[in-house]
């Protein structure tokens, strides 16, 4: 009959075997080169001015003319289900400017730093089927009453500034990331 030591051993072996060989944590892969379209005017999330810096605002483009190299971003589904937005050439990823989320709040980019401040979850836009658009509403970890929201046309029109509002299923709070080359 083994003993009570030999038990735990046993025990311990096969835990340290199953945690070996158990299955990663699953997080989608990184999905790059991407520009996220709003649905209300299929302007372009990018950094205002072209900007790289930590801290530049999140504007969208509307002239087709305007060719920042901020329009392109990588977004990561994080194994509990939310995005994280990264701008390409700055290496900066999307989040809210300040630390408590609330409505009239500007969107901007900073170092990546895995805070949830960087996390968003996507909010399927809600249609009268259970057909799937592809758009949706991206909402801040802290705050999902808010979305991400076109705000104020600039630059007689070619451009728009962003904040966060109240979230609901309305164009300028729809968005989709697409390939350069997709039609939407």
């Amino acid at each position: 009959m083994p003993t009570t030591s030999q038990i735990v051993c046993a025990v311990a072996v096969l835990i340290a075997a199953a945690l070996i060989c158990a299955p990663a944590a699953h997080a989608d892969p990184p999905q790059t080169n991407r520009e996220l379209i709003s649905r209300m005017d299929g302007s372009r999330l990018a950094i205002l001015g072209d900007s790289l810096a930590d801290g530049a605002e999140a504007i969208a483009l509307r002239h087709p003319r305007w060719r920042y190299r901020t329009v392109k971003w990588t977004y990561t589904v994080t194994e509990d289900g939310y995005y994280v937005i990264k701008n390409e050439a700055a290496n900066k990823c999307l989040q809210p400017v300040t630390g408590l989320p609330k409505a009239a709040d500007k969107v901007v980019v900073r170092t990546c730093n895995g805070s949830p401040l960087q996390d968003w979850s996507r909010r399927p836009e809600q249609g009268h089927s259970d057909h799937r658009t592809g758009w949706a509403a991206y909402r801040p970890r802290l705050n999902t009453t808010l979305a991400l929201t076109l705000d104020t046309y600039q630059g007689p029109g070619s451009w728009d500034t962003l904040h966060l509002a109240r979230d609901q299923n309305s164009t300028d709070r729809l968005w989709r990331f697409l390939r350069e080359d997709e039609s939407w």
